[in-house]
């Protein structure tokens, strides 16, 4: 009966070991399997993300070349309504009379000078110089007679070729404002002013003549009494002096920066008692007279920019 007992419990334990050795090779295969399937199924998600980003590589590489043909295209449209748009206002535009600064007596269509630059009256001389610049129409300085105590006070620039309204003037005398040619009064400027474009080497009792002048690309102009150069990035146009009328005068006249190398209007020598100019001295009372001295001449410098 014992060794019967024995030999069944034996039997059992043997199964019982078969059983775990059994269940160890199948649990040990299952998680091969799985571990397979873990491995094949990163495979294809690696797979297909990589043909994702091949197909997101393709749709950008399309997006690129066709924005890059685009871009020029609405550019050339844009420039065309940007020239549509300027080329509609300038033929909307209305013609405005300015005067274009303090010093410059000569009163122009602005839409004449859009885009082109700057003008500025030339005391003293028939034309105009340096680079740049045109002659828009070249004058005879003239201003009210020494004598009135009304009329212009400042200088005008009348344009040498007069022309008049046909039928809408009536001459004599009115009684109304008159105005006479500008004449340069002072003998004695010799010693300051070059006289190498004056045959007679004077400029005394002579008329005064002006050009009126645009300099291209430059936007603004200025006069700066009592300097011969300019700002820094300024450019200079003429240097010249100061000139008014008299102070002995009856009536005070804006002053005007004549070139120091002047010119005159050819035959009108003689004194014609008209409008004078002379050139202005400093007096240093309420003026300091350091760095100013008494009665010396001022300079003066036209500037562009």
């Amino acid at each position: 009966m014992i060794s019967k007992r024995k030999v069944t419990e034996s039997r059992n334990l043997k199964m019982f070991r078969d059983r775990v050795q059994h269940a160890k090779v199948s649990s040990k295969l299952i998680l091969l399997i799985l571990t397979g399937l873990s491995f094949f199924a990163c495979i294809n998600f690696v797979i297909n993300t990589r043909e994702k980003i091949d197909v997101l590589q393709k749709k950008m590489e399309t997006f690129q070349f066709t924005a890059k043909d685009k871009i020029p295209q609405e550019q050339k449209h844009l420039k065309r309504k940007s020239s549509s748009h300027s080329s509609n206002s300038k033929q909307t535009a209305k013609p405005r009379r300015v005067r274009r600064s303090p010093n410059d007596n000569v009163m122009i269509d602005e839409t004449m000078l859009t885009g082109k630059g700057v003008v500025y009256t030339r005391w003293g001389r028939h034309d105009c110089s340096g680079p740049n610049n045109d002659l828009i129409y070249e004058g005879i300085a003239a201003g009210a007679h020494y004598t009135h105590t009304g009329g212009v006070s400042d200088s005008l620039c009348l344009h040498l070729n007069v022309s008049y309204r046909n039928g809408r003037f009536q001459d004599g005398n009115q009684g109304a404002s008159h105005i006479y040619g500008l004449e340069y009064r002072d003998s004695w400027i010799s010693s300051v002013m070059d006289f190498s474009l004056i045959e007679t080497h004077s400029t005394y009792l002579h008329s005064v003549p002006c050009a009126v002048c645009l300099v291209e690309r430059r936007t603004t102009q200025l006069m700066i009494p009592g300097r011969v150069t300019c700002p820094q990035g300024w450019t200079k146009e003429y240097t010249g002096y100061i000139m008014a009328g008299g102070h002995s005068d009856k009536h005070a006249t804006s002053p005007i920066c004549v070139d120091d190398t002047p010119q005159v209007v050819p035959g009108t020598h003689g004194s014609q008692n008209g409008a004078f100019l002379h050139m202005v001295e400093t007096q240093c009372a309420s003026l300091l007279c350091e760095p100013y001295a008494v009665g010396r001449e001022i300079s003066c410098v036209v500037c562009t920019l």
